[in-house]
């Protein structure tokens, strides 16, 4: 009888582990008590802040306790495997940044990044300028790689494997230069040491950048991308000047884990579509200089796909290891 008794409160258990992940949206819509947003990344940074105007408004239209939950460290595996652990009910999220899908180029990663998660939907897209150092004897990039050319140009990053490191590798191959890589702790110290003309160049992204651009103490001469950057409209592109590997912008993303649902994966990216598009989202977007923009989950995942390939080439081009 006992044995029945235990077997019978098991059966219940479980169906409660089937029933719980689909509470949150049991009456058909997206409805959570509490939404997490976990970031890669420490408070304070570009993607930190595109994490907390996409939180805000999600708590003012869904009138929603929305907690941003910072997970920095182990090159994002954290935050990712936090994700990983959470319930499958579309609560848990992630917003990430364009180094996503470097992911892709790592070796032995506890998790496979197109295999584990979904993309949702972009929430804004985000310039990342060439700066080079005022000291630097170049002013456009034509001059730049005539420079590089020559092994005149050590570059910066925020460390090996990067956006920022592979960005200069794509350049390297793109214009046959080779630059000297030198990896930092992140962006401030790079910056800093570019500001001293202890480096030549970095690619950073411009909320990083701006304040150092206003003050003259850096110099932009190239922003990934095809079209002119509205924050930086005298910054020529990438794509404009005929470099098609660094033609694709800078992104801030939302993912969520691979067993969700794809009803509920819709149903939130029509809702990040409705508040990306209000006129004070934007505003603030245009504030940090990044441009709000969705797409959705299918042209999102298409994004991501595209861009592991290319870091793919780029990191078997230059012979790069990444553990």
């Amino acid at each position: 009888m006992k044995r029945a008794f235990v077997r019978l409160i098991a059966t219940a258990v479980a169906a409660c582990a089937v029933i719980l992940p689909l509470a949150a949206f049991a009456d058909g819509g997206w409805s959570c008590n509490t939404i997490r947003i976990l970031v890669p990344y420490a408070a304070g940074g570009g993607t930190d802040i595109v994490a907390r105007i996409v939180a805000s408004k999600l708590g003012e239209d869904l009138h929603n306790t929305v907690i941003v939950d910072n997970r920095p460290g182990g090159k994002s595996i954290i935050a990712y495997q936090e994700l990983l652990r959470a319930r499958a009910d579309g609560c848990t999220l992630l917003l990430d940044n364009s180094s996503h899908s470097i992911q892709s180029v790592y070796r032995d990663l506890p998790y496979d990044p197109q295999r584990d998660f979904q993309a949702v939907s972009e929430v804004a897209l985000g310039p990342t300028l060439l700066a080079t150092s005022t000291s630097f004897p170049a002013s456009n990039l034509k001059e730049f790689v005539g420079q590089a050319k020559k092994g005149d140009v050590k570059y910066g990053s925020y460390g090996v494997g990067t956006s920022s490191h592979l960005d200069g590798e794509t350049l390297s191959v793109d214009a046959s230069a080779s630059m000297t890589h030198v990896p930092y702790r992140g962006s401030a110290p790079a910056l800093n040491d570019l500001v001293g003309g202890h480096i030549q160049a970095l690619f950073v992204d411009g909320l990083a950048a701006r304040p150092l651009l206003k003050a003259g103490k850096i110099r932009a001469i190239a922003a990934v991308g095809q079209v002119r950057w509205k924050a930086f409209p005298d910054v020529p592109t990438f794509g404009e000047l005929g470099y098609a590997d660094l033609s694709s912008p800078g992104w801030w993303g939302i993912f969520t884990g691979a067993k969700v649902p794809a009803a509920y994966v819709n149903q939130i990216s029509d809702t990040l579509k409705k508040i990306v598009a209000e006129p004070d989202t934007v505003q603030k977007m245009w504030e940090i200089g990044a441009e709000a923009y969705t797409n959705g989950p299918a042209a999102f995942t298409s994004v991501t796909a595209t861009e592991s390939a290319r870091w793919q080439a780029i990191v078997a081009k230059r012979h790069i290891v990444l553990e």
